[in-house]
């Protein structure tokens, strides 16, 4: 066998040579079969199985012929100097990219190595020739390498392993082991992964959103995204950590992870430094449907939320400026209508009341945007009181007894035993007038419009208002509950309303923590609902290892001024956690918070600890102002938080 190229040859030494063995490079010139001049290097194989004095040929026609007939991919014997001298039908027979009828790539006889041409040092040839020839040369036991070759149909790739085989124990003649795996299919999977992977990477990178997922213990294990600049967090820094540490500035977020965490889909937007995003948490659920964290995507919605914020902030001046002209507009029609200035002529009476009925669709239409605006804005206050849902139905009905008389519609009642629920008697009036005076408009004079009470568990009772009307399809229950939405059925406009009802009968259940929907069945009829049951803040709530850990009854001092005067601070700030906010606690809160200010200012205390007293103040600075329950809510669990690290970082630095 002679290798010829540009910088090395290589002859082989074993028989009829000095015995020598010259260093291979990783770079071989191209392999050729030639018989070489004189010596038992010029003997083919043919000549040595006519002899049969080649004990190597003759293991190879012996019980290996066997083993490598019975191995599932190519397989061929090499002798030293690489030709192949014996092979599984595998081996000689055609390629799948090959035509039935092509000739078997290597047959017996061959050299193996024939025809690959490198075509430099860092060539995959020329790493691949070097390989097996250090197998043959005995420099090696093993070698292995996936290799492409090119037929017909394409590229196919290959992993080749080539081993040692010692032909006797005594004897110097030894073997190659060869085989050959397909696995072009693998390749080919893996490079569509990689592309795939490469393809949503940069889609996660180059658009303004952060993916997250969090395990079962509130732990960070994805976050990446071009957004995460926008969230003030490096994602290296925070992969690892507890989102409950790393966030405990947006209560908005772990509200929404707490929720995903008890199997609840959940969409929120929080206001982060000059920024604002829409969170969207959805429980991470496995075969057996446990659920075992959750993942969820953060968009920049900055650009929108100043859009609405404008929308919103105008609609609001309107809407103050139009209520005092339109009050003293509907007064004077009223007393024109009610004859002060005189009897008036029939046609003229009857343009006045147009003209005041119309006014007073204006005034609640203005009314209703001004809610609205309130509940947006959290400036709505609920007063929470203990209520009976059979009187408070009954309120509802006799409210709206004259319009459904009016209408010819007949109000029934379908009550059944119920516990007592929490919340404002008003606005929970005002829901259910609503939804009675809808099914009433969409209902035809001798129709019925049934108002049902349940019990769905206990605590939680279920209000529902159903009618006979033309019911409402599929594709239109989506609008139902939008602002400003109307059904497309042209029957619907001439109800008249503004179309944010329901807007705000579902804001004011939200804010109560309540849940409303609809069923309706085209021709048939519709069924509005909307359940009430204990207030957000008495729930129980899934608690996460990274926030569950107890604080210690009494913390030992340890004589050092700053030391002791941290742990004063933990066991003042923890009476502020397990209740709701009360005015006492608020100003406790501002004190705390001067307090956790002051320290955080003093030297000498360590970093970790300064830092750790800078969170706790601003948590404190975030409750003393919080008026809304489920934000009071959201922030005693920061507060724990932060309180807990601070803990943590006393004990370790003090």
């Amino acid at each position: 066998m002679t290798l010829i190229g540009d910088k090395y040859d290589y002859a082989d030494r074993g028989r009829g040579g000095s015995g020598d063995r010259v260093p291979l490079p990783a770079y071989c010139g191209t392999v050729t079969a030639e018989r070489e001049p004189s010596g038992a290097l010029g003997e083919t194989v043919e000549d040595r199985l006519d002899g049969q004095e080649d004990p190597a040929a003759a293991l190879a026609h012996g019980p290996a012929g066997d083993l490598l007939e019975a191995m599932p991919n190519r397989a061929a014997l090499l002798d030293r100097e690489g030709r192949v001298i014996a092979a599984n039908r595998a081996w000689l027979s055609p390629m799948h990219y090959e035509r039935a009828d092509a000739p078997a790539w290597r047959p017996i006889g061959s050299h193996y190595l024939a025809g690959l041409s490198p075509t430099g040092p860092g060539d995959q040839i020329g790493a691949f020739v070097a390989g097996v020839l250090e197998v043959l040369d005995g420099r090696r036991r093993r070698y292995e390498s996936e290799v492409a070759r090119d037929g017909p149909r394409g590229r196919a790739w290959f992993l080749i392993q080539v081993s040692a085989l010692q032909v006797n124990d005594n004897g110097p003649e030894r073997l190659a082991l060869i085989t050959e795996e397909d696995v072009s299919a693998r390749r080919r999977a893996q490079e569509a992964l990689v592309a795939s992977e490469n393809r949503l990477r940069t889609i996660v990178t180059g658009a303004p959103i952060v993916l997250f997922s969090i395990d079962a213990d509130g732990i960070l294990s994805l976050f990446d995204g071009l957004g995460a600049a926008g969230l003030g967090v490096a994602p290296e820094r925070v992969i690892g950590r507890s989102v409950f540490e790393v966030f405990a500035h947006v209560p908005q977020l772990l509200g929404a992870v707490r929720r995903a965490m008890s199997g609840e889909t959940s969409v929120t937007t929080a206001p982060i430094g000059r920024m604002t995003f829409e969170l969207r948490c959805s429980p991470a659920v496995t075969g057996e449907d446990r659920i075992e964290g959750v993942v969820g995507i953060a968009t920049d919605i900055t650009e929108r939320a100043r859009i609405e914020r404008l929308k919103n902030e105008f609609v609001s001046i309107v809407s103050h400026e139009l209520r005092t002209p339109l009050t003293s507009i509907r007064g004077s029609l009223g007393l024109l209508d009610g004859g002060v200035v005189g009897e008036l002529e029939p046609r003229t009476r009857s343009l006045v009341k147009i003209a005041l009925s119309n006014t007073e669709r204006l005034i609640r239409l203005v009314n209703d945007i001004l809610d609205l605006d309130k509940i947006e804005t959290g400036k709505l206050e609920l007063r929470s009181e203990t209520l009976d849902p059979v009187v408070l139905a009954d309120e509802a009905i006799a409210e709206i007894a004259g319009f459904a008389q009016e209408c010819g519609v007949t109000l029934v009642r379908a009550f059944e035993p119920t516990s007592k629920v929490r919340g404002d008697r008003d606005r929970l009036l005002q829901v259910l007038i609503n939804l009675m005076s809808n099914a009433i408009k969409f209902s035809k004079p001798g129709d019925t419009v049934r108002i049902e009470l349940e019990q769905v568990t206990p605590g939680t009772v279920r209000f529902s208002v159903c009618d006979e009307g033309p019911g409402i399809a599929e594709d239109q229950l989506p609008k139902l509950f939008r602002k400003f939405s109307q059904l497309e059925e042209s029957d619907t406009r001439s109800t008249g309303g503004s179309g944010l009802g329901l807007a705000i009968s579902k804001a004011i259940v939200d804010a109560h923590g309540g849940v409303i929907g609809v069923e309706s069945q085209p021709g048939v009829g519709s069924r509005f609902h909307f359940e009430i049951g204990e207030s957000e803040a008495e729930r129980p709530i899934r608690r996460f290892r990274a926030e569950s850990s107890p604080f210690r009854k009494r913390r030992p001092r340890t004589g050092d001024q700053r030391g002791d005067a941290v742990i004063d601070l933990v066991e003042s700030a923890v009476a502020l956690i397990g209740t709701p906010t009360s005015d006492d606690d608020r100003r406790l809160a501002r004190e705390l918070h001067d307090q956790a200010s002051s320290l955080a200012r003093r030297r000498g205390l360590p970093v970790p600890v300064r830092s750790s007293l800078i969170r706790v103040a601003s948590t404190l600075a975030s409750l003393a102002v919080t008026d809304r329950a489920a934000d009071e809510r959201e922030q005693r669990h920061a507060l724990a938080e932060a309180l807990r690290c601070l803990e943590d970082e006393a004990s370790r630095s003090l």
